[in-house]
């Protein structure tokens, strides 16, 4: 990668890959908008099925290489490369498929603020698969060795007041957590509010006190 004052140029090949998933936004230094690549995993999954009503994010999905299939509000959609496929908060969409997706997401109307996991990531990988497998116990251990090593990265701290409240651990320390990250990147005062994980916390006086 060439690395000029004002502009920069990477192939997907030089990006060191974190699992299927090639960090393209972070390689590049970009703070305007999210930007990843990925590629399938063992069972063929190129895009977990999610949605993004929680963060309000659009996210637009561009096939670079090989061929996709994303199912998107139950419908299937053929996607040889070259195709792109839009897709808004409120709707549920996956991906499976041999080739390679990038994907580009933002929020309508506010600024892009991105969480870089660089040397974290080890622990974040470790704690997401525990999350995903519904084991918050573990995923909150993961997060919590990261955060030795790290203390003031904001992404650990939020989802180490996700998984503890999922967890059910509601102690203060849970909120201290969910404040300092706050703290760290304003964005997460918002995405907290429409976060599922903190549903059972929501009604909790010190749930907005933290978020102040």
């Amino acid at each position: 990668m060439n690395d000029k004052p004002k502009w920069k140029v990477a192939r997907l090949g030089d990006i060191e890959r974190r699992g299927r998933d090639i960090p393209v936004r972070e390689h590049l230094g970009i703070h305007a908008f999210g930007i990843n690549a990925y590629t399938p995993g063992e069972d063929g999954t190129l895009i977990g099925e999610h949605d993004e009503a929680g963060s309000g994010q659009e996210e637009l999905y561009i096939v670079l290489d090989g061929k996709a299939t994303f199912e998107v509000d139950g419908e299937a959609v053929d996607a040889p490369p070259g195709t792109l496929v839009f897709v808004g908060p409120e709707s549920r969409r996956k991906a499976t498929g041999d080739g390679t997706v990038l994907a580009i997401g933002g929020m309508p109307g506010e600024a892009y603020q991105g969480v870089d996991w660089g040397d974290a990531w080890p622990f974040h990988s470790e704690s997401m698969a525990a999350y995903g497998e519904q084991r918050y116990a573990d995923a909150l251990e993961a997060v919590r060795r990261a955060l030795e090593h790290m203390p003031d990265h904001a992404g650990l701290h939020y989802n180490y007041a996700c998984f503890a409240t999922l967890a059910g651990d509601t102690g203060d320390d849970t909120f201290a957590h969910l404040r300092r990250s706050v703290e760290l990147l304003p964005r997460f005062r918002e995405d907290a509010r429409r976060d599922d994980d903190f549903a059972a916390v929501r009604d909790d006086p010190r749930f907005e006190e933290a978020l102040r």
